[in-house]
């Protein structure tokens, strides 16, 4: 009897160390994944932003449209009532490039800006820009700048 029950304790021992070294099942692959990535925007330029609107400022009345890009750059295309027309070009609330009409003569002109504000390029028809008339540019500028702001904040509110 001994060497049965010894015999039956060793076959356990070996039953049970057959099953301990058994590698457990390998999990099924979820069908779905539980968590989803965000879909990624293209890596192209975002949608532009535009904004349509008319002003009369300092005795100048004109339309424009003022398109908002990425980088905090805004590019205003402004048509004056008297025909003549410019093309503003903005980062932040800077003031970079300046092409068209001058606003006291139609004579066409061209200004560029650094970052800092300092004036690198001044021409006009007859030579550079005169003081006086890059000031009155530099202030429409930054009126336009301002009310296509508030147009599009008001828009975007609504």
């Amino acid at each position: 009897m001994f060497s049965t029950c010894r015999s039956l304790q060793t076959g356990l021992i070996l039953l049970a160390l057959g099953a301990c070294s058994k590698e457990p099942p390998t999990p099924l692959p979820p069908s779905t994944p539980l968590v989803t990535a965000p879909a990624r925007a293209p890596q192209g330029a975002a949608p532009a932003d535009t904004v349509s609107s008319h002003i009369n400022a300092a005795g100048i009345a004109a339309t424009y449209e003022a398109t908002f890009g990425a980088q905090q750059q805004l590019r205003i295309s402004e048509q004056r009532a008297d025909s003549r027309n410019g093309e503003y070009e903005f980062r932040g609330a800077r003031l970079l490039h300046y092409s068209g009409s001058g606003l006291a003569s139609a004579e066409p002109i061209e200004l560029q800006f650094d970052l800092q504000g300092v004036l690198s390029l001044s021409k006009a028809g007859s030579g550079p820009v005169p003081p006086a008339e890059l000031s009155a540019i530099r202030e429409r500028a930054q009126l336009l700048r301002s009310h296509a702001l508030a147009q599009k904040t008001s828009r975007d509110h609504h």
